[in-house]
């Protein structure tokens, strides 16, 4: 599959701002199951953009904004071909190893009823992978999908006992239960292209990865119930959503703002496309 990327995120700012410096976790890399054919981001200073690998394994640029502005637009656009291997994303250069993701994390820490839905999976499966899809099932049938009873800063915790969070919700009680129970697992941000619908996204897609011995890390995304396939685009990692966020910066000089993303994930079939809606 061939997925057009078109991802917006203006921000707008009561004073203008002096200075900033903003981290964009925005560049994808080649997995077993994606490919990136065009990528480019267009952004104040991007031209001299210091770029790295943070120490999950992600593409980074670091840019500094000198100029004062009032208004700052962050545009991506990027063709990705893909192909559906049940999720199955093996292992990446650059990244850490993998036991480094059983330690827990601000936004995955466990609590009594995380622990709870731990001890209700642990000794009933074969192996790992038949494990991870009992947890996502069960992930899926306790929680309702709800926008706007969440935030960034919602814990695994909260959400669970909330009963309803959007997709990075989902994941972060999925990486909670799978490290109480000893397993690596981290969270994914990306893209999901949904041919049957023409609307446009507000926002990225977010699931998790577990590792699978033989397989490596494998892709499960507890908000839809499945593994990501050929309509997913990878594009970061981290502990949680915290250590993985698009873009994360700091600014000088202006008071509260105001944030805006829209992403249009379209679908490419040789003469035609459809535009994508995400979740989240």
């Amino acid at each position: 599959m061939r997925i057009a990327i078109d991802h917006l995120t203006e921000y707008t700012y009561e004073s203008p701002a002096r200075y900033g410096v903003q981290e964009l976790r925005l560049t994808p890399v080649d997995t077993r199951g994606q490919k990136v054919v065009e990528w480019s981001i267009e952004a104040p200073g991007i031209e001299g953009a210091a770029e790295f690998r943070d120490c999950w394994g992600n593409r980074v640029k670091l840019v500094n904004q000198t100029d004062e502005r009032s208004e700052l637009a962050i545009r991506i656009r990027g063709i990705v071909e893909t192909s559906a291997d049940d999720g199955i994303v093996g292992f990446l250069e650059g990244e850490p190893p993998s036991r480094i993701f059983v330690r827990e994390s601000p936004l995955t820490m466990p609590d009594r009823a995380l622990k709870s839905m731990a001890s209700s999976l642990e000794g009933r499966h074969d192996d790992p992978l038949s494990l991870y899809h009992a947890l996502m099932e069960t992930i899926f049938e306790r929680m309702t999908f709800t926008t706007d009873v969440t935030d960034a800063d919602t814990s695994a915790a909260e959400a669970l006992a909330a009963g309803q969070g959007v997709c990075q919700d989902f994941a972060h009680v999925f990486i909670a239960v799978c490290r109480i129970l000893g397993y690596p697992a981290r969270y994914v941000t990306g893209y999901l292209a949904m041919p049957e619908t023409l609307e446009q996204a507000e926002a990225h897609h977010a699931w998790a990865e577990a590792e699978v011995p033989g397989l490596g890390w494998v892709g499960f995304d507890p908000a839809n119930e499945l593994c990501p396939d050929e309509r997913y685009v990878r594009l970061a990692c981290g502990p949680d959503a915290s250590y993985a966020a698009p873009v994360r910066g700091i600014r000088r000089g202006s008071g509260v703002g105001q944030l805006s993303v829209s992403v249009t994930a379209s679908v490419q079939n040789q003469s035609q496309s459809q535009t994508g809606q995400l979740q989240q």
